[in-house]
């Protein structure tokens, strides 16, 4: 990942004086496609063409212009001087689309919410103290009661101590490539729960009480290690390839929040950041282009609910 950083930066400083850019949705950051644009000066139509499918979109260096329009199905119009034309280009949806939590139901009635996609071996996290990061929940359907909660862990080598705690938050508005999240309320922390020595994949956790879930909330889920338990039931400190470790999923979401390591100082943040919409970002401003699936991804959690009236 240092390494997908660093050629965003060199490719950033040999571009940073040539006016290229990528149309991108607003609310998703994702890239879109084929966005029909007319380039004018003052108030002459002197080109026009169609964008590049995930890659920049250049046009020739002897046409003089001082505004380009972009039109798209689906998508306000949207104009922009030349000065503020390098990089990416966001366009807003005619109608505005929440970016919901993913729900789906099974035969017993219950809820399912958050993603459920392909586990990635070589995306997984080391569990944390103190929370450290996890995913955002945001439901504005229905009022709903979470009873259980499922997340998937690699081989545990060591009996591990944990709880899981669930904040109401709010996600601020991206201010380029970064959203960030304010910290409301703790609502619920379950007891410490274990991990056993050889247990993996699917850990499903059945509540003692079930968790509110409002109507027009967001809510964060995380995953705190307390710590390590050897054959005799002492704490202890293993080394790193005998930690416990999260697994990730692939993800269409961005709703994998972190806190993020400064590599001068290897500080964490105080801010946590939306870190697939930072991806986004940076492919679409620097690369023009949208990042490898393997490169978007989240904590595997999952929660179940029950509707309440």
């Amino acid at each position: 990942m240092k390494f997908a950083f660093f050629y965003i930066l060199l490719f950033f400083t040999f571009n940073v004086f040539s006016q290229k850019f990528a149309v991108v949705d607003i609310d998703t950051y994702d890239l879109i496609e084929s966005v029909t644009f007319k380039a004018y000066d003052g108030n002459k139509l002197v080109y026009k063409g169609i964008t590049k499918n995930n890659k920049a979109t250049v046009i020739p260096s002897d046409i003089e212009y001082d505004k380009i329009d972009f039109f798209k199905e689906n998508y306000k119009n949207h104009s922009i001087d030349t000065d503020s034309l390098n990089g990416a280009i966001f366009l807003t949806k005619e109608h505005i689309e929440l970016n919901d939590v993913v729900i789906s139901s099974n035969n017993n009635g219950n809820i399912n919410l958050g993603e459920s996609n392909r586990i990635v071996k070589s995306g997984s996290r080391y569990l944390l103290p103190k929370k450290s990061f996890g995913v955002v929940f945001t439901n504005t359907q229905q009022k709903l009661e979470i009873f259980r909660t499922v997340f998937y862990v690699d081989k545990v080598k060591h009996k591990t101590a944990y709880r899981i705690h669930y904040y109401q938050v709010e996600e601020s508005l991206p201010d380029k490539n970064k959203q960030t999240i304010k910290f409301n309320e703790n609502i619920y922390s379950t007891e410490t729960l274990y991990l056993e020595a050889k247990e993996k994949n699917r850990i499903e956790i059945e509540h003692k009480e079930n968790i509110p879930f409002e109507v027009n909330t967001t809510i964060f889920v995380t995953i705190e290690l307390l710590y390590y338990l050897d054959d005799n039931n002492n704490k202890f400190q293993p080394d790193n390839k005998h930690r416990s470790k999260l697994k990730f999923q692939l993800s269409d979401q961005n709703n994998y929040y972190s806190k993020t390591v400064n590599e001068i100082t290897s500080k964490n943040s105080i801010d946590f950041v939306n870190i697939n919409l930072m991806y986004k970002y940076d492919f679409a401003n620097y690369l023009y282009e949208t990042p490898h699936k393997s490169q978007l991804l989240s904590p595997a959690i999952m929660l179940n609910a029950i509707k309440t009236p």
